[in-house]
């Protein structure tokens, strides 16, 4: 049975399926195995037919999965010699697949750690050059949302948002959208708050909204060097908060 070829749309009611929706299927196994370490470096995957029996799928679902796979580093594919597992520093670990599935595996927060220390070296340059570039309505927006977050100790998530959009408002200001990027990839699959289950997180996001206070003073005051070192700071800070929370789980 042939479904790979069908339409997107509908036919008697009942939705169809494009090639690409099984491909994503097989990506997300095989990531799996890969990453997981179940399909070592160097080792050859089993033949197109051999993984089309195995999926159920057509060739044309395989192959548009191992390009896939390809694309985000985690394999070589080469005519005649097959598909080869490639060693982890090929990985594309900022693909939101390879990294979702990476931390998932990152037991030792080793992973998470280099993370962090991008998103502060990115966000202290970001924050340095956005002191000049903030206008009064970013400035503006910056303090209603240290208000919002004084309001919402008792609501994590809400907390976190109002959070993440203070670092968005600085790193937009910066012109960087190449670190804008990155960061927010970061915050999306690792972001560094503590999670707010005790009296002891709730102090944590206290301080996190007092730490963004000061950050905010030093943008105002349009001194880029204070904010670049405070908002480092206040990333570490968090950082450590979470690391300490993971011990002690």
């Amino acid at each position: 049975m042939e479904r790979t070829h069908r339409s997107a749309g509908t036919r008697d009611g009942v939705a169809q399926w494009r090639p690409a929706r099984f491909a994503s299927f097989v990506v997300e196994e095989l990531a799996d195995r890969i990453i997981r370490g179940d399909l070592p470096e160097g080792e050859v995957l089993p033949t197109e037919p051999a993984l089309c029996e195995q999926f159920g799928f057509s060739r044309t679902v395989i192959r548009e999965g191992l390009k896939l796979l390809e694309e985000r580093g985690l394999v070589r594919v080469a005519q005649g010699r097959g598909t080869t597992v490639q060693s982890r520093d090929s990985w594309n670990l900022l693909d939101p697949l390879v990294l979702r599935i990476a931390l998932a595996y990152d037991d030792d927060l080793a992973l998470l750690d280099n993370l962090i220390v991008v998103r502060r070296v990115l966000e202290q340059e970001m924050a340095h050059a956005a002191a000049e570039r903030l206008t009064e309505a970013d400035l503006a927006a910056l303090e209603a949302t240290i208000e919002r977050m004084a309001a919402l100790y008792d609501d994590y998530d809400r907390f976190r948002d109002a959070d993440q959009a203070f670092h968005a408002i600085v790193m937009r200001a910066s012109g960087n959208e190449v670190g804008l990027t990155i960061v927010r990839t970061i915050h999306r699959h690792g972001g560094a708050l503590p999670t707010l289950a005790s009296a002891a997180s709730r102090k944590a996001l206290e301080r996190t909204a007092k730490e963004h206070r000061a950050i905010y003073d030093a943008l105002a005051a349009r001194d880029g060097e204070r904010a670049a070192d405070l908002i480092a700071a206040h990333i570490d800070s968090a950082w450590a908060e979470r690391k300490g929370r993971n011990k002690r789980s």
